[in-house]
């Protein structure tokens, strides 16, 4: 997990302490020069014979295992954020599950919805925050 697993700047970005963008994403990603996979000739070729692009609505079911513990007193308390990166390369937010308290194997009932492209790559970014709930008011399920 790395410094994906933290409980102050990521923390703080995991439950909106960071300022977002004009259409909700937030910076950073890197990746310059990545167009997110998207295909234009995908696109031309339906836009041609007038019919929509093949997309699908899915759902993300996320669970975690052997998280590293980063709390001193008790287990770590996760959350997961799903982000798209889009063809400027910067994240996008496309949804959030809820706390876990004390788990470092945590199954989240929150799902994530996605509509899916077909013949187009899209890349997801995975961020699992360990969240003190007692500064945040974010939704907490308890194990």
């Amino acid at each position: 997990m790395g410094g994906c697993f933290s409980d102050v700047k990521g923390g703080q970005q995991a439950v909106g302490g960071t300022r977002r963008g004009p259409m909700g994403g937030v910076g950073g990603g890197g990746g310059g020069g990545n167009n997110g996979g998207h295909n234009d000739a995908v696109d031309n070729f339906f836009r041609v014979r007038g019919q929509p692009a093949p997309v699908s609505q899915i759902e993300l079911s996320l669970s975690a295992s052997k998280l590293r513990d980063r709390d001193v007193m008790s287990k770590s308390d996760p959350m997961a954020v799903v982000y798209l990166r889009k063809r400027d390369g910067m994240l996008g937010e496309l949804g959030r599950t809820e706390v876990i308290l004390n788990s470092l194997d945590p199954s989240w009932i929150e799902k994530i919805s996605l509509a899916y492209h077909f013949e187009t790559v899209q890349h997801l970014v995975f961020h699992v925050y360990d969240v003190d709930t007692k500064y945040h008011n974010v939704p907490v399920k308890v194990c």
